[in-house]
């Protein structure tokens, strides 16, 4: 608070002088004050903004810094005026200056009292995100020091690849410039030095796990060709018991279960190459793919044999399909009663009983085709499961 008061212009040259240095010395410790105390509070808002999107904080710490500007202005303005004269005109404004800084300080405490929570949260924890990008990046540094090139397993594809990934996230955190950023990539940086940590840990056991990965792949190719060789015979019942049109579909089964055997058998020659050549990580990924046409092969296979097992299934005990179906329909009218969903779906559900009578007299005519009276049987049963699933779904919501 300025108590310095103007000596008058009668008085002596050295009073006056002293009186002014005196005011000086209040403003200079004014704005000092004011400055450390705007410096404190614009830090804190300035950590919220950089760690929270919400910025109405800054919205209300605006007009108090355009205070503190202009207070420090008129600071700048009136000491600069009184290095060259010492009037009263210019003691006055040093005077003005100074209660300006004075009332600008006290709208900064005003505003830091009503957010200090908010502030010195932000702050703290803005001060730690250069110690979080840091030991994200020391506990980086540890597990990449461990990388030997001299080591092969240290050169497979998912021990480069998990490195890689780790030294681009190293490279982005170099670059990082807000506390965000810092945050999130550190956090990355966490996540992939794990999975580099786990790469390298899991590289030795590759290639035992590709030579393991052979043998089986090898065992099961036999076992489909095996498999395969019931194709023929069983394609053929199904011509002879049953309408060409049972089967039609199924004509190129065995071809096509060839061309899968085909693809898989040069997929464990070429799995074999690269297991003998150090690189296991290659050698599984074509035991994969080998799997998958054995896979493929397996399904023409059980095609037609499981058309046969199931058309001979259905010749034996028309009935057996259609008891299954029936049953699954009293279900779902029952559920609509339940649920008082009749108007809604009764009628429906009626229609499908309609369709399977129709479906059942398909089987009274000349040689049946019993592959058609199946599909129908299962179209109605795939329906009524849907009504159910809908009816089910309506009433939870």
């Amino acid at each position: 608070m300025v108590t310095e008061r103007w000596p008058g212009r009668f008085s002596r040259g050295a009073e006056r002088d002293a009186a002014v240095r005196r005011v000086r010395d209040d403003a200079v410790a004014a704005f000092l004050d004011m400055d450390k105390r705007q410096s404190i509070a614009s830090s804190g808002v300035d950590a919220i903004e950089s760690l929270t999107p919400d910025r109405s904080l800054r919205a209300r710490w605006a007009p108090v810094e355009a205070q503190c500007f202009d207070a420090g202005a008129d600071y700048l303005s009136a000491t600069e005026r009184s290095n060259t004269e010492t009037t009263e005109q210019s003691f006055n404004a040093v005077v003005t200056a100074v209660l300006a800084l004075g009332e600008a300080s006290h709208a900064v405490d005003s505003f830091y009292d009503a957010h200090r929570a908010q502030l010195e949260h932000a702050t703290q924890a803005m001060a730690a995100v250069p110690r979080i990008g840091q030991e994200a990046k020391a506990q980086a540094d540890v597990v990449l020091a461990t990388i030997d090139a001299s080591r092969p397993e240290h050169t497979y594809r998912s021990v480069v690849a998990a490195r890689d990934r780790l030294l681009g996230e190293l490279l982005l955190l170099q670059n990082a410039s807000s506390a965000q950023a810092i945050k999130d990539i550190a956090a990355r940086i966490r996540d992939e030095t794990a999975a580099l940590r786990t790469a390298l840990a899991e590289a030795p056991a590759k290639a035992s796990a590709a030579q393991h990965a052979l043998a089986s792949v090898r065992t099961r190719l036999q076992a489909v060709e095996t498999k395969a060789d019931g194709i023929g015979p069983a394609f053929s019942a199904l011509l002879r018991e049953f309408v060409a049109a049972s089967s039609t579909d199924l004509a190129r089964a065995r071809e096509v279960t060839d061309e899968h055997m085909r693809e898989a058998q040069a997929d464990i020659d070429e799995a074999r190459s690269a297991e003998r050549a150090g690189v296991p990580e290659q050698a599984l990924d074509l035991v994969t793919r080998a799997r998958a046409h054995l896979g493929d092969a397996e399904a023409q296979i059980n095609a037609v044999v499981g058309r046969l097992a199931r058309l001979r299934g259905v010749r034996d005990d028309p009935s057996s399909a259609d008891r299954a179906v029936r049953f699954a329909l009293r279900d779902a009218q029952l559920l609509a009663v339940d649920r008082g969903l009749v108007a809604e779906w009764g009628s429906v559900l009626d229609a499908q009983l309609a369709r399977m009578e129709r479906a059942n007299h398909t089987l009274d005519m000349g040689r049946p085709d019993y592959w058609s009276y199946l599909q129908e049987i299962d179209s109605i049963s795939e329906f009524i499961a849907g009504v159910v699933d809908r009816m089910r779904g309506r009433h939870d919501h």
